[in-house]
């Protein structure tokens, strides 16, 4: 009678009976806050996130990643909001808002109204949650008595509403993909209280490999079959949790390759500016300026390049889905599809990039795979903005929202749900 016991209690118990290794340096890495499942969490299922950076709508059916196209839910692909970068987009798909309602504008861009800048390498205002608007799923889950974990998303990293995810790691390009997928996994083994039921993953690979050698070479050919090798990594070890796992694959953005025999170089282009003048460089390039002379010569200087698109503030295509607040630039400067803005003396051939308006640049829309119990075992739908994952996720998890306060639509991906 004892040993039965024993067997009970043992098959109930999911303390980490197989986990998988994780280096120590790893583990060491691991920011962990007190708080334990609501009992009504508990009966949620689970999901985890994961996003294969810069992976190109057309990538797995072109080089052949099995792993992903064996989803049972597969997008044709996933449209970027503008500007297609990936610290917009990243936030835009867990919050539900386009960049310019969520505040990351780009992945730089200055502030009028606190005379700051936001630059993505710059750790100590990445860390600061006065640039952060809108409601993360990790946030909203936490409110509502969930626990969560994140292996690196943007917006993790700041107490946005004064809440990180439960478990997170800030970002570092050092933790190998075994490190990640298995932290991943033996988050999910944890004791049910303490068991996340949203889970974020974060890979760069095919966006470093992409911008370095573009989206028709060898080594991005290569490097999606290394990705979709640790999907089907992640598959595997999330069937031995026997959890009720709802896996969903995206990308913040594609590539496309420009002309690297004719940059834009802007310094040859327009005037020198002045002390009241802040010119941001990631795409889009912005000028900001109270001196309305040098902002009218400027204008009038880039609008007769064939190779650029130049607006003024308010004036940009309205799926900009741009405001007018504080961190637009006075000027807009865009690259035509195929040019690229940059003071290098030169770029290698290969050279490839992304930030171009994602409607009219096929080449910019990423990819949305999902499988589980949750969804239809064999679809295919068309394009759609990636806006529409938060509600998604939040209605899976169960987790309460205003619809009115995202731009996101539930009866977007209602058809890709049993």
């Amino acid at each position: 009678m004892r040993f039965i016991i024993a067997l009970c209690l043992l098959s109930c118990c999911t303390d980490r009976l197989v986990e998988y290794p994780v280096s120590e340096k790893t583990k060491q890495l691991e920011i962990t806050s007190e708080f334990i499942n609501s009992f009504e969490s508990k009966q949620a299922t689970y999901v985890v996130l994961v996003s294969i950076d810069g992976f190109r709508y057309d990538y797995a059916k072109r080089y052949g990643a099995e792993n992903l196209l064996s989803f049972g839910v597969r997008a044709e692909g996933l449209i970027p909001s503008f500007p297609s970068k990936t610290f917009p987009n990243h936030y835009s798909i867990v919050t539900g808002l386009y960049p310019g309602n969520h505040g990351l504008v780009s992945n730089s861009f200055y502030d009028r109204k606190i005379g700051r800048a936001y630059d993505i390498r710059n750790r100590d205002e990445v860390e600061k949650s006065i640039w952060y608007y809108g409601k993360p799923l990790w946030t909203l889950a936490r409110e509502q008595g969930m626990v969560t974990a994140s292996m690196m998303w943007v917006g993790t990293e700041a107490p946005i509403y004064g809440y990180h995810p439960t478990y997170y790691y800030k970002y570092n390009s050092q933790i190998s993909h075994e490190d990640r997928v298995n932290t991943v996994v033996n988050w999910l083994m944890l004791p049910e209280e303490k068991r996340p039921h949203f889970i974020t993953l974060y890979f760069s690979d095919t966006d470093n490999i992409g911008h370095k050698f573009g989206p028709d070479s060898k080594e991005i050919a290569d490097c999606v079959l290394t990705m979709d090798g640790i999907i089907g990594d992640l598959l595997m070890k999330l069937k031995t949790t026997d959890l009720p796992v709802q896996l969903i694959v995206v990308s913040d953005h594609g590539m496309k390759s420009f002309d690297t025999e004719n940059l834009i170089r802007l310094s040859e282009l327009i005037p020198e500016a002045g002390e009241s003048t802040v010119i941001t460089k990631s795409m889009p390039t912005m000028i900001y300026s109270s001196d309305s002379s040098y902002l009218n010569e400027c204008y009038q200087i880039l609008s007769h390049d064939e190779r650029l698109e130049v607006y003024r503030m308010g004036q940009w295509p309205e799926n900009f889905y741009y405001s007018t607040h504080s961190r637009i630039g006075d000027l807009i400067i865009i690259p035509k599809p195929g040019f690229q803005i940059s003071e290098a003396k030169e770029m290698s051939p290969g050279s490839s990039t992304h930030g171009y308006a994602p409607f009219s640049t096929t080449e910019m829309q990423g990819i949305f795979y999902a499988k589980g119990s949750v969804f239809l075992p064999d679809i295919e739908i068309a394009p759609f903005e990636n806006v529409h994952i938060y509600p998604l996720i939040a209605n899976i998890l169960g987790l309460n929202f205003d619809k009115n306060s995202i731009d996101g639509n539930t009866e977007v991906l209602k058809p890709v749900l049993k």
